[in-house]
């Protein structure tokens, strides 16, 4: 559905609107939590820092944060600057001229189904992605899981102890 720098971005600004507002997070540490080359997602998340999605900032204290807070920002605001939406409006079974009036066998589903996803999109925010309860959230026994950021700390002290047990 989406294409893979949506996705990634989805992923990486879904930690980012978990983090507390104004945390900067390096993309080597979003790319190793996501698993992720470093390098890709670091070109994804430039994009959108140009596109006033993102903020970022050079050097070891910098990286990545969001623009402006995690409720403001839809899915849309994000797949629009890396995704070519304007595919959405074409015909879905390729026709030169598909409308209500020259219509192709799929036109009426595929209206209804683009008008259902782009409101989806356009009114889902990064924070609701950021709360929705993840079975590793759910497991989680830490006693600061209600706390902003929680997420991506215990990721993090998760990656350390598979780092620790695999000897890196």
């Amino acid at each position: 559905m989406f294409s893979q720098a949506s996705e990634n971005a989805l992923r990486a600004l879904t930690i980012l609107a978990g983090c507390e507002q104004g945390q900067w997070v390096l993309a080597h540490d979003l790319a190793e939590l996501l698993n992720i080359k470093v390098h890709y997602l670091a070109k994804v998340l430039q994009t959108l820092a140009r596109r006033g999605v993102l903020e970022s900032h050079r050097g070891r204290q910098g990286g990545f944060r969001l623009a402006r807070p995690a409720q403001t920002i839809t899915l849309w605001d994000v797949v629009a600057e890396l995704d070519d939406v304007s595919k959405l409006e074409g015909c879905v079974m390729g026709e030169d001229t598909c409308s209500d009036e020259t219509a192709c066998p799929l036109h009426t589903l595929w209206k209804d189904l683009r008008t259902k996803f782009k409101e989806k999109l356009q009114n889902t925010t990064l924070q609701q992605l950021a709360d929705f309860p993840r079975l590793d959230q759910m497991t989680c026994s830490c006693p600061d899981r209600n706390m902003p950021g929680h997420a991506l700390m215990c990721r993090e002290r998760q990656l350390g102890i598979a780092a620790q047990k695999s000897g890196t």
